[in-house]
């Protein structure tokens, strides 16, 4: 039996995965008898195929979307012999 559902908040203790949280995006089949999740951050533009033993149940709310990316403008100083 299954522990999530599709739909649902979950947080991955995978060390190389994106901080916070994930929704299940589908329950995919049984590999080598371990139960896998396909699951999403919006913090990522790629989902993630995982086992169900990386994953617990979230209690917080996860964002709609991935957060705008703003361009960083940067000033420059210029020596004044760099200016003639």
């Amino acid at each position: 039996m299954r522990q999530f559902s599709t739909g649902e908040v979950v947080t991955c203790s995978l060390r190389y995965a994106a901080p916070g949280d994930y929704r299940v995006i589908a329950a995919m089949p049984d590999r080598d008898g371990d139960v896998m999740y396909k699951i999403k951050s919006p913090l990522e533009e790629f989902h993630r195929v995982v086992k169900e033993s990386f994953l617990t149940k979230s209690a917080g709310h996860l964002l709609d979307e991935a957060p705008a990316q703003h361009p960083r403008w940067r000033s420059i100083t210029l020596s004044r012999a760099a200016v003639m």
